[in-house]
């Protein structure tokens, strides 16, 4: 009886444990088959190859199948190069290589795509051009090229227009480009336009050798935009097969030097703003007419044996602010009147103020010292404020001034605050030291020769003195004669120099108000400030 008892005992026992054993089986397989929780992530696509302004969707799978929470973001490690939203579409906005990653909402899991942009195809372009060059392209202009009239060309951000220089016909004409249409050059801070020559021959040897003519606004050119561009190795010489001077833009029969940029509409709107403009064989603006806003553009390596940041002529009414001229041939300004015909070619009108002008003047032939830093001509009507005019050969300078407005500007010109300020160096140029200009105070002291002096200017007393204090440019070593332009120079001004009051305020630039359209956008001229010069203080 004993023994049957314990047997049953054990059957019992056995029992309850097969028992406890397969409720705990139920009971995980009930666990398990109620978890919905994301286990893991893939995206369709590891790698994905796009070109600038492409696009495409990227699509992932969830594990398990059946998560409760399907919710994701999507990141990319470097949104200037391409970015994504929040459905998974990539787009590439410029050549080279972006991680784009997807995190779950649940559990934190991810999955990435590795995306390269490359550039747009490269293209090669001549004769009549048209529409658009796409963003982050190279085009390779081969041959004369020209917008046609009532035809518009767009070039986007982070294009390379590569000029050829090799001649294109037996007087070894160099390339132009014509514009009878529209012209917009839409570059951005990061990514901004370059046109230029092969690479190879962007060398400061080349640095005024007019490897090719420049961008020439005919009389049919209606609107130009040049934003956030880079323009150089400009200044061809004319033959008598240039485009230009078959034209009757330029002199007929050759022998004239272009410029990098022109205009000879006086009914054209012409807006050139953010540009840098360098390594040009003459002037680097130009125009003869239209009405026109230049304003935050830098300027070097300015002109050969002449050649000023801004000519300005008859049938123009133009502000021009905030501008950095180092080193231009002979002015950063001149503006004259030339051309006016009472009609179209109407009276030169212009507002120049808060520029920058440093080391002007002194590489042109010291034998004709036409300027050096502002000459104003006879019959334009000017204003010229709250200029920064430092180690350049001469003081603002207009022949006749106040006298009439036929040997002189007009009598209601203006020029007054003005600073100008010297360092100790000199030049050893012979006819410099034979003209009595060795440092650039020579040039800007009492009694110089059609010298424009007036009240509210700010001078130094000799060389030194009245020094701007720049955050970072050489003041008293730069060399008066060099047009080597260092970029991580700074023309903002510390605390405590001279030049951040003095600034004239109470004038209205032309188009402060009504502004200019181009491409259905109003672009205003900025107010005038009240410290002198293109920059306040960082």
């Amino acid at each position: 009886m004993e023994t049957t008892a314990i047997q049953t005992n054990r059957t019992s026992f056995r029992f309850v444990l097969v028992l406890a054993s397969l409720l705990f089986v139920g009971q995980a397989c009930k666990k398990d088959s109620g978890d919905k929780s994301v286990r893991g992530i893939t995206i369709t696509k590891s790698s994905l190859t796009l070109k600038p302004g492409a696009t495409e969707a990227l699509t992932f799978t969830i594990f398990p199948e059946d998560a409760s929470n399907k919710k994701v973001s999507w990141a990319s490690s470097d949104i200037a190069i391409a970015k994504v939203d929040a459905n998974g579409t990539v787009t590439a906005i410029k050549p080279g290589n972006v991680i784009i990653t997807v995190t779950t909402e649940d559990r934190n899991e991810k999955a990435t795509c590795a995306v390269t942009v490359t550039q747009n195809d490269a293209k090669t372009v001549s004769g009549a051009v048209e529409g658009t060059w796409a963003k982050y392209s190279v085009i390779n202009v081969s041959g004369q090229i020209n917008i046609p009239a009532g035809k518009t060309l767009t070039i986007e951000e982070g294009v390379e227009v590569v000029v050829s220089t090799a001649g294109q016909d037996a007087n070894n004409t160099k390339i132009e480009l014509i514009v009878n249409g529209n012209l917009y050059v839409q570059g951005t801070p990061a990514a901004p336009v370059l046109i230029s020559v092969p690479a190879a021959e962007r060398t400061v040897g080349n640095t005024f050798k007019r490897l090719w003519g420049g961008i020439i606004g005919s009389s049919t050119c209606a609107e130009i935009l040049l934003d956030n561009a880079i323009i150089e190795y400009t200044g061809a010489v004319t033959t008598t097969t240039s485009p230009s001077a078959v034209a009757g833009l330029f002199k007929a029969g050759g022998g004239e030097g272009m410029v990098a940029f022109n205009t000879n509409n006086p009914s054209g709107k012409y807006v050139v703003q953010n540009c840098t403009f360098r390594s040009t064989g003459e002037d680097a603006i130009y125009v003869q007419g239209g009405s026109c806003i230049f304003i935050n553009n830098t300027f070097y390596a300015v002109g050969e044996a002449g050649g000023e940041a801004i000519n300005v002529k008859a049938g123009c009414k133009v502000d021009a602010a905030y501008n950095l001229m180092y080193s231009p041939n002979t002015n950063g300004f001149k503006l004259s009147n030339s051309g006016a015909d009472g009609g179209a070619r109407f009276q030169a009108q212009i507002n120049a103020y808060n520029n920058t002008i440093v080391n002007a003047g002194w590489r042109r032939d010291p034998n004709k010292p036409k300027g050096g830093s502002v000459w104003g001509e006879a019959g334009c009507l000017i204003n010229v404020y709250n200029n920064l005019i430092v180690n350049s050969m001469f003081r603002a300078k207009a022949p006749g001034w106040g006298v009439n407005g036929t040997t002189g500007p007009d009598l209601n010109s203006k020029m007054n605050n003005n600073f100008y300020a010297s360092g100790p160096q000199q030049s050893t140029v012979p006819q410099h030291i034979t003209n009595g200009t060795v440092t650039a105070y020579d040039g800007f002291k009492t009694g110089v020769n059609d010298a424009v002096y007036s009240s509210n200017d700010i001078a130094g007393t000799g060389v030194g003195d009245k020094d701007p204090k720049f955050e970072n440019y050489p003041f008293t070593t730069d060399p008066l004669l060099s047009f080597a332009y260092n970029t991580a120079w700074d023309f903002h001004l510390k605390a405590g120099s001279p030049a951040l009051t003095g600034g004239k305020t109470d004038f209205t630039p032309y188009f402060s108000t009504s502004g200019v359209s181009v491409k259905g956008q109003i672009y205003k001229s900025p107010a005038p400030s009240a410290f002198i010069g293109a920059f306040g203080t960082k």
